[in-house]
């Protein structure tokens, strides 16, 4: 399912954007404010207000946890995301400590580690620009 410019499907393969965010979400590299955020520009930017009723259900979620719990109200399965392999999974823990700097003592990773992750796979942190236009400035 598409909405806009943005692939936010669950039933199906269609939801890789949807699934980098979350995966964002349960790594720490954003907030539940931040997905919440997200939503609100994906609603912002689809034509007609076009938006599947589970993004919309995910706005009254509250408490992080829950976003990963199945829910039929919300979404029955959490979308993958292909983009997504072992090895941009390091950079993507590095985004982590490059936005929360606050998260360094619990990655798994070095400072200077992290930067060589990012290094290896700059398309990591532009995915994460063009998603998250709002929250950029934090790894420019």
């Amino acid at each position: 399912m598409m909405a806009g410019p943005f692939k936010i499907g669950v039933d199906d393969d269609s939801g890789a954007d949807l699934g980098f965010v979350l995966s964002c979400l349960a790594m720490g590299v954003i907030t539940m404010e931040e997905l919440h955020m997200w939503i609100h520009h994906v609603i912002a930017e689809t034509p007609g207000g076009d938006v599947p009723p589970h993004l919309v259900a995910l706005l009254a979620v509250k408490n992080r946890s829950n976003v990963f719990r199945p829910n039929e109200a919300v979404m029955r399965r959490l979308p993958h995301d292909p983009f997504i392999t072992d090895d941009r999974f390091d950079a993507m823990m590095a985004m982590s400590l490059l936005v929360r700097p606050e998260h360094a003592g619990m990655a798994d990773m070095t400072e200077a580690e992290a930067e060589a992750a990012l290094r290896r796979h700059p398309e990591v942190v532009d995915r994460f620009c063009s998603l998250f236009p709002f929250i950029k400035e934090k790894v420019a």
